[in-house]
């Protein structure tokens, strides 16, 4: 897919501590940890160039291990290289920024901005992804973040982290971010962020993310719970909800991918964590020695302590289906339901299911059919075909879905709301795209271009579809009512269009609904990027909209060579108080200030 690069990981041995700064010898990683993370990294990597083309298309998480993986050696001698810059330079730079563009009312920073520097002077500085937590006046965020690889590499003596987080002890009035999140003493660990954050009350917080651990003869691959006691400050060691082989004696197996976290308001010690298992084990009981995609879930009763075995949800055979992005809630009644979109050979279905008595999944319901926006490319090369959709700006939008329940106890108290992005109302015809790629030719020198092993030929499908945030309702969860446009701008009638992605939805203790999302209605030319939210009091049949107080940005890439060029995030959580005892929203959302870098903001609404 576009968004790999061609990066040779040559073979160092175990002279990476000669390539540490010298104020670093003390704390770089010893001769068997280094070659413990370089081989798990190369283990992981070999089976993800096994998946089916398509399959990898879908597939996310993973491929920030791939990623580094790929520039591994890059990584250690760009942390050599890199001329440390002085706090005093970081806070003045900060501060000017600040002043200049900082966001307005009710917007917070939630990262430390002013540690983006320390571990580099040009990379390891994106944070992305968030997922936010509220519980009383305790707010947990937690994102993606290279910078936790410096962190963690260089200065911890354990596993590496991809995930970092910040904590409010004041309703998200301000944040205080506490670094890499701890990925546990084994230095086989690695936690990939993809971060769901849930809580049982102000003091108890979860961190759900994909997790990798095992050794270089036996890689594993998992969905890693970690647990706070003192309302998200410190952080437990990881404890794999479900673990499966990531590569077997032939290097194939399984990758876990898009996990999601929900918590029984009737019980909290009840957890229901979903997870998309990519499958190229070749012996699954169902597809045989077909490639596998599944939506699986797995239940704990104590807190998260342990688990119960998968249950399948969705599974589907083949190179030319899939499922991915599965969101898991469950009602004041205790009550869960899924929600997934299943990818066909000619559609793209978004689905929801509940559990039955039992624990199995009943039927599957479709509540509509998605249409991908943006540029939809097909990338032809050995040793087979795959898709690849990409907004604007080449940043993808795959999975843009969320799911909420009302659990207010009022009139619309199990209703449930599922959301997501579509661009079936505008598409206008774009020039047909022809890159040859892959000449041989080093990646930094040509920004925005990828070069693959071999020369692809990218067509593009000759047309762009701008995409708007869609909702559709059930009382019953099982019978949804049409699909409602929740952006009160229609698509102009003449002309290009505007983007809306990646909604994020969440119900209050009173039964409001709010959706929050990526626009560009206001940029002519589609390109600036803001934030706007809209709000239903009606149970969404009506949708208010108003703009978050935030600079416009633009999807500004290759910042950061551990980051994927072509990534935004997949997508950004809102919140409402689990407790259930005060009304109001709050949201963390990725955000590019002029001159600087990803960062994380927060933005709460009453």
């Amino acid at each position: 897919m576009r968004t790999r690069f061609l990066m040779s990981v040559f073979s160092l041995g175990l002279l990476a501590t000669a390539l540490i700064p010298a104020a670093w010898c003390q704390n770089a990683p010893n001769a068997e940890r280094l070659g413990a993370i370089r081989a798990n990294l190369e283990q992981i990597k070999n089976a993800y160039d096994q998946l089916p083309p398509n399959h990898r298309t879908l597939l996310d998480g993973a491929t920030h291990v791939v990623q580094l993986a790929r520039v591994f050696d890059k990584f250690l001698a760009k942390a050599a290289a890199g001329k440390p810059v002085s706090r005093k330079e970081i806070n003045q730079a900060v501060a000017k920024i600040e002043a200049e563009s900082e966001p307005g009312a009710g917007v917070v920073s939630v990262n430390d901005r002013s540690t983006d520097l320390d571990f580099s002077g040009f990379d390891g500085v994106t944070q992305s992804e968030t997922s936010t937590a509220m519980c009383g006046n305790q707010v947990v965020v937690g994102f993606n973040d290279s910078g936790s690889e410096f962190q963690t590499f260089f200065f911890g003596t354990g596993g590496v982290s991809f995930s970092g987080g910040a904590v409010s002890s004041d309703r998200g009035n301000t944040f205080h971010d506490i670094g890499a999140i701890n990925p546990g003493p084994d230095f086989n660990n690695f936690v990939i962020g993809d971060p769901i954050i849930t809580c049982s009350d102000p003091s108890t917080f979860y961190y759900t993310q994909l997790f990798s651990l095992g050794s270089f003869s036996s890689p594993l691959t998992a969905i890693a719970i970690s647990k706070s006691v003192d309302g998200g400050n410190t952080w437990g060691d990881p404890i794999a909800a479900v673990t499966k082989t990531a590569a077997n004696l032939l290097g194939i197996g399984h990758f876990l991918d898009k996990p999601w976290n929900a918590i029984d308001p009737s019980n909290p010690s009840k957890m229901y964590v979903s997870y998309t298992d990519f499958d190229n084990s070749q012996t699954s009981p169902a597809c045989g020695k077909q490639a596998r995609t599944a939506i699986e879930l797995v239940v704990s009763n104590d807190g998260g302590q342990t688990f119960g075995n998968p249950v399948i949800v969705d599974e589907q055979c083949g190179n030319d289906t899939g499922v991915q992005a599965s969101h898991v809630a469950v009602n004041s009644h205790g009550l869960v339901y899924i929600a997934w979109e299943r990818f066909t050979p000619t559609t793209i279905e978004v689905r929801i299911t509940h559990l039955a008595a039992n624990g199995a999944p009943t039927p599957s319901t479709l509540i509509d059919q998605k249409v991908f926006g943006g540029d939809t490319l097909l990338v032809f090369h050995l040793p087979g075909t795959e898709f690849e959709t990409d907004l604007q700006g080449q940043f993808r939008d795959l999975v843009g879905l969320d799911l909420a329940i009302d659990r207010s106890g009022g009139p619309s108290d199990g209703s449930v709301y599922v959301t997501w992005d579509d661009a079936r109302n505008k598409s206008v015809p774009d020039l047909l795209g022809f890159t040859i790629q892959g000449l041989g030719i080093p990646p930094d020198q040509f920004p925005g271009q990828v070069f693959l092993p071999f020369t692809p030929l990218i067509l593009t499908a000759g047309n762009y579809a701008y995409t708007d945030v869609l909702v559709s309702r059930s009382r019953d969860g099982v019978h949804f009512g049409p699909s409602v446009q929740v952006n009160s701008d229609p698509q102009p009638k003449f002309g290009g269009g505007h983007d809306h992605f990646q909604p994020a939805i969440a119900t209050d203790s009173t039964g409001r609904v709010a959706i929050c999302w990526y626009d560009r209605r206001n940029d002519p030319q589609n390109f600036q990027i803001e934030r706007f939210c809209g709000e239903s009091r009606n149970g969404g049949n009506d949708w208010g909209n108003f703009r978050v107080p935030i600079t416009p940005f633009s999807p500004i890439h290759r910042q950061d060579f551990l980051i994927n060029p072509a990534y935004m995030g997949d997508y950004d959580g809102l919140a409402s108080d689990f407790t259930g005892k005060s009304k109001g929203f709050i949201g963390a959302f990725e955000w590019m200030s002029s001159g600087m870098n990803p960062d994380v903001k927060a933005y709460r609404f009453e």
